[in-house]
């Protein structure tokens, strides 16, 4: 009996302690200081792994006395140091997460280079309840820091509440740091953003570089539709993000509007910071998202574009932008993208070549960053001026622009290009496909009379060639060509020839599964009369 009351008080110590343990400092009251004055630093906890090589830009060398005290005690500094007359704070870390986010970390006060107390009781990690988000000594005796709060119920990348903590700092001979007061509320949010988030995409935006964002910057984030490579991406939702003083990983949501989405399409997070006219940073891989068994929430790493510190805008003579492409298809490791800025004329009749780039993937996939310095006085104002671009695998020619892209070398319209190539020669699937259906529809010949549709048929081979017949009362056309794009709903065919008869022009094909939906032209011709289609 005896030793099963002990058991049971046992278990209910451990279930208290527990409980305890779970309850953030945050939430309970400021009655014991957790630093006594005693100016030691206390050591870092030993990690298993060094930090990694990725991360080791936004580590700082120690400056000060106090820097000095910190790495001494095994702790690597982060961010920027603050004085203000006597006091310093300082963040030092352990170790860091595979985004570079800091784990183990603290922060440490320091009363005329003596260590006078942390702002954390115990050691934080990002993106957890009770990690610092910022500290600021707003006075010379007082430190004002925000700490998020998490519930079970918040995304990592955003949590619903945030802590306020005040500190007082005594500066005398033997200084010390305490909390003194703690303000804990709801972090207000877009009162449109439907509350169940499940229109909502998330993330968290960061870079590896050590340097500090301007007071100034703004991070811009959108979510485009990438579905369609004959037209530029479509915006569905932004967001732009002030820095303020603030620094990475910044958090975001994005609400959007359902009725924009088709699960057949495919969707992107695209990033970028700006100062000013200045691109600072950009995107430089894929984030695929919402569709197709992607999720809601990324984590997006951006990159600097070389040379964004040297003035703003265009105004160092460099184009900056990316190159992409539509086609659900791997790039191998060895390929090679190539950018020409060139001279236009008339019809996007190419003329000289003005300058031009070349970029290794090296097992990066699409968008791929470029940059193309020009030089200014091999450029003229009374000439017009266009990118062209390629990308090379195996030493052949695999994807390029189908016409010149327009740009102004002018003013800061050089600083964000997309430009979209499409493949030199047809989608090879490896397999076949056939689809059909009967429905009503018409083809028009410009000119001539309206043929009505009772039927149509699709069919793509192995090696990527295809016909697209639609028939009527009258008999049927077929359209033969090449497949420039497929996926799980659509398919693009660029038209060659129409039995004996010239044609051209780009078909688009709409299925799910073995069934044909629709079909449609763009700029279709046939024997040089305009031919429109609807089906």
């Amino acid at each position: 009996m005896l030793t099963r009351l002990f058991t049971l008080t046992f278990v209910l110590l451990v279930s208290a302690a527990a409980a305890f343990g779970q309850k953030s400092w945050l939430d309970r009251p400021l009655n014991t200081n957790w630093n006594n004055g005693s100016g030691t630093v206390p050591a870092a906890p030993r990690t298993l792994a060094a930090i990694d090589s990725r991360c080791r830009e936004q580590i700082r060398d120690p400056e000060s006395l106090s820097d000095r005290a910190v790495t001494r005690a095994g702790w690597s500094l982060f961010r920027a140091s603050q004085t203000y007359g006597a006091v310093t704070v300082i963040h030092g870390m352990a170790s860091v997460d595979g985004m570079c986010r800091p784990t183990q970390y603290n922060t440490f006060v320091f009363v005329n280079n003596r260590f006078a107390g942390t702002l954390s009781p115990s050691l934080m990690d990002a993106r957890t309840d009770g990690s610092l988000v910022e500290a600021r000594l707003s006075s010379p005796t007082s430190i004002i820091a925000e700490f998020n709060r998490y519930t079970s119920n918040d995304a990592l990348c955003c949590p619903s509440q945030t802590s306020i903590v005040s500190y007082g700092v005594s500066t005398g001979a033997r200084g010390v740091v305490k909390a003194e007061n703690v303000d804990t509320s709801a972090i207000c949010g877009n009162e449109d953003v439907v509350e169940t988030q499940d229109n909502v995409v998330s993330g968290t935006v960061t870079y590896r570089q050590r340097s500090a964002l301007p007071a100034t910057a703004v991070l811009i984030v959108k979510l485009v539709d990438v579905s369609r490579q004959d037209v530029s991406s479509t915006t569905i939702a932004e967001q732009r993000i002030e820095a303020t003083g603030k620094q990475v990983p910044f958090s975001f949501d994005m609400a959007y509007d359902r009725s924009k989405i088709e699960e057949r399409n495919r969707y992107e997070v695209q990033a970028e910071i700006r100062d000013g006219g200045r691109l600072l940073f950009i995107t430089d891989v894929s984030h695929p998202v919402l569709t197709q068994g992607n999720p809601r929430v990324v984590d997006v790493v951006v990159v600097p574009v070389r040379g964004s510190g040297q003035g703003g805008g265009n105004r160092d003579r460099t184009l900056r932008g990316t190159v992409t492409y539509l086609q659900r298809i791997a790039l191998p490791a060895n390929s090679v993208v190539t950018v020409r800025l060139v001279e236009v004329s008339g019809q996007n009749v190419v003329g000289e070549t003005i300058a031009e780039t070349t970029v290794n993937t090296n097992n990066r996939q699409v968008p791929i960053s470029f940059e193309l310095p020009y030089e200014q006085s091999r450029t003229s104002q009374q000439s017009s001026y266009a990118l062209e671009a390629e990308i090379s695998s195996d030493g052949k020619q695999a994807f390029k622009t189908a016409e010149p892209f327009p740009v102004q070398l002018r003013g800061n319209a050089g600083s964000n290009i997309q430009l979209t190539v499409a493949p030199v020669a047809a989608v090879i699937t490896g397999k076949t496909l056939s689809i059909s259906k009967f429905g009503t529809g018409t083809l028009q010949i410009e000119g001539g009379k309206t043929l009505f549709l009772i039927r149509g048929n699709v069919s793509v081979r192995t090696d990527g060639n295809a016909d697209v017949t639609v028939s009527g009362l009258d008999g049927s056309t077929v359209f033969s060509g090449k497949l420039v794009y497929f996926d799980e709903g659509t398919l693009r065919i660029k038209v060659e020839s129409s039995g004996d008869a010239d044609a051209s022009g780009e078909l688009e094909i709409r299925y799910s599964g073995r069934k044909l939906n629709s079909i449609s032209g763009t700029d279709l011709m046939l024997d040089g009369q305009k031919v429109t289609i609807k089906f």
